[in-house]
């Protein structure tokens, strides 16, 4: 197989742009920030759920499901992968033998860097990785099979800009995956979302509370929702305009799956006391299974919107 190909880092950042690209290159999936013991993803009866939902039942991953269930031949030409981060979707892709050329981009070079190291030690081959801007990079009109948002979606400002270059970037038969946070941006939550994980959180015992983000893991008295000034501070990307994802798809392809997957509740009222359920501890899971049961009914019924989403989508 071809080797993969190096990826020319970005000249010139704009400071803001830098202090993403800085944030990204350290801050990443294998990471303590998104170990089991703090991220709610990461617990394996959390990403279970999520896969059941974000499929139907139908498959055991989100990625296996789209491309069973919407690319009918494979290898397919030509994949993009934007905000590729450290590269496990494109290394997922290719155990499926899922492309024969895939362009992934990313601001962060760091991030990069672990990409193409993995890639290289899997010996997959056929993946072109480029640090650029997405909301500055031009794309090749008609160019993809598939093009694939992987929790990247939700950082990016310029989404009328980025999803009109995506559509014109389909060809006629091709389809965006978009695997996204759409909730609140920079997750300033309404009061009754708040109210919502303040009482389910209330109901974990207090021996589920231990934080593993302070010294000598003290019982977590409250849920750590995150004060939108903080979050833009530390990221000034972060769910900057998540709250129109799903307005801006809707006006630019036409959906043919939406599954909500989740989190309202669970990404925050877990987050720091996550490793606290386990599968050894049968009363953990048990707890965990009422969490679910709450998050599911409240986005089943309308009472709350699904902060996370599956949508698929295809070019008018």
């Amino acid at each position: 197989m071809d080797g993969v190909i190096a990826f020319d880092r970005v000249p010139s950042l704009p400071h803001e742009s830098q202090r993403v690209a800085d944030r990204w290159s350290t801050h990443h999936g294998g990471t303590d920030a998104f170990s089991s013991l703090v991220y709610w993803l990461a617990v394996p009866e959390v990403a279970r759920r999520f896969q059941r939902r974000a499929t139907g039942g139908k498959a055991e991953h989100w990625v296996n499901y789209c491309v069973s269930e919407f690319l009918t031949t494979l290898p397919v030409e030509r994949m993009c992968s934007i905000g590729c981060g450290t590269g496990e979707l494109e290394r997922h892709l290719a155990g499926f033998n899922a492309f024969r050329h895939c362009d992934a981009i990313d601001l962060a070079p760091g991030a990069l860097d672990i990409a193409r190291r993995a890639a290289d030690a899997a010996s997959i081959g056929g993946i072109r990785y480029t640090c650029a801007d997405i909301q500055k990079m031009p794309l090749d009109e008609r160019a993809y099979d598939a093009i694939w948002f992987n929790n990247s979606l939700h950082h990016v400002r310029d989404l009328e800009g980025v999803c009109d270059r995506v559509a014109a970037a389909l060809r006629p038969d091709g389809v965006v995956f978009v695997n996204e946070y759409v909730g609140a941006d920079r997750f300033d939550f309404p009061i009754h979302q708040k109210n919502a994980i303040r009482a389910a959180f209330a109901l974990v015992p207090e021996r589920y509370r231990r934080s593993f983000l302070r010294p000598g893991r003290a019982v977590q008295a409250a849920p750590l929702i995150p004060n939108p000034r903080d979050v833009k501070e530390a990221d000034p990307s972060e769910s900057v305009r998540s709250s129109e994802i799903l307005k801006v798809l809707e006006e630019r392809f036409d959906i043919v799956a939406h599954h909500k997957t989740g989190g309202t509740l669970l990404q925050f009222l877990l987050h720091g006391i996550a490793g606290n359920f386990r599968s050894e501890d049968p009363d953990s899971i048990a707890v965990l299974e009422m969490l679910f049961q709450i998050e599911d009914t409240l986005i089943d019924t309308g009472a709350l919107p699904s902060d996370f989403v599956l949508v698929v989508a295809r070019p008018r």
